[in-house]
Protein backbone atom coordinates (compact mmCIF):
# COMPACT_ATOMS: atom_id res chain seq x y z
CA UNK A 1 0.00 0.00 0.00
CA UNK A 2 1.64 3.40 -0.88
CA UNK A 3 1.78 6.22 1.33
CA UNK A 4 -1.26 8.07 0.33
CA UNK A 5 -3.44 5.09 0.06
CA UNK A 6 -1.76 4.50 3.94
CA UNK A 7 -3.01 7.80 5.19
CA UNK A 8 -6.08 8.35 3.97
CA UNK A 9 -7.79 6.33 6.60
CA UNK A 10 -5.66 7.45 8.92
CA UNK A 11 -6.77 11.41 8.42
CA UNK A 12 -10.20 10.01 8.44
CA UNK A 13 -9.85 8.52 12.02
CA UNK A 14 -7.64 11.48 13.29
CA UNK A 15 -10.35 14.12 11.99
CA UNK A 16 -13.34 11.87 13.56
CA UNK A 17 -11.44 11.91 16.97
CA UNK A 18 -10.76 15.81 17.08
CA UNK A 19 -14.24 16.25 16.26
CA UNK A 20 -15.25 13.94 18.85
CA UNK A 21 -13.04 15.71 21.44
CA UNK A 22 -13.88 19.22 20.38
CA UNK A 23 -17.63 18.56 20.55
CA UNK A 24 -17.13 16.42 24.43
CA UNK A 25 -14.97 20.36 25.55
CA UNK A 26 -18.75 22.18 24.34
CA UNK A 27 -20.71 19.67 26.25
CA UNK A 28 -18.61 20.23 29.35
CA UNK A 29 -18.38 24.06 28.98
CA UNK A 30 -22.20 24.36 28.40
CA UNK A 31 -22.91 22.14 31.36
CA UNK A 32 -20.85 24.28 33.71
CA UNK A 33 -22.38 27.56 32.61
CA UNK A 34 -19.75 28.66 30.17
CA UNK A 35 -20.14 30.50 26.87
CA UNK A 36 -18.64 28.82 24.17
CA UNK A 37 -16.06 30.65 21.68
CA UNK A 38 -16.79 31.95 18.56
CA UNK A 39 -13.31 30.64 16.72
CA UNK A 40 -13.33 27.22 16.88
CA UNK A 41 -11.83 25.48 14.18
CA UNK A 42 -13.83 23.82 11.41
CA UNK A 43 -12.37 20.02 12.00
CA UNK A 44 -14.97 18.63 9.62
CA UNK A 45 -13.97 20.90 7.02
CA UNK A 46 -10.12 20.33 7.70
CA UNK A 47 -10.02 16.54 7.21
CA UNK A 48 -12.24 16.66 4.00
CA UNK A 49 -10.12 18.87 2.41
CA UNK A 50 -7.28 16.90 3.58
CA UNK A 51 -8.85 13.48 2.98
CA UNK A 52 -9.17 15.14 -0.85
CA UNK A 53 -6.07 15.96 -1.13
CA UNK A 54 -4.74 12.37 -0.36
CA UNK A 55 -7.14 11.56 -2.99
CA UNK A 56 -6.47 13.02 -5.64
CA UNK A 57 -2.43 12.65 -4.65
CA UNK A 58 -3.09 9.21 -4.79
CA UNK A 59 -4.93 8.64 -7.94
CA UNK A 60 -1.91 11.10 -10.00
CA UNK A 61 0.37 8.46 -7.85
CA UNK A 62 -1.22 5.70 -8.95
CA UNK A 63 -1.86 6.89 -12.66
CA UNK A 64 1.24 8.97 -13.91
CA UNK A 65 4.14 8.07 -11.24
CA UNK A 66 3.77 4.60 -10.76
CA UNK A 67 3.46 3.15 -14.08
CA UNK A 68 6.95 5.13 -15.14
CA UNK A 69 8.39 3.65 -12.38
CA UNK A 70 8.27 0.01 -13.09
CA UNK A 71 6.32 -0.90 -9.83
CA UNK A 72 3.20 -3.55 -10.56
CA UNK A 73 0.06 -2.65 -8.86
Amino acid sequence: MCMFCAAIPMSVSVGVALAGKQTERNLQAQGRGEKLTSNQVPIGKLTAGVTGGLVICSVVYHLVIMPHTGAII
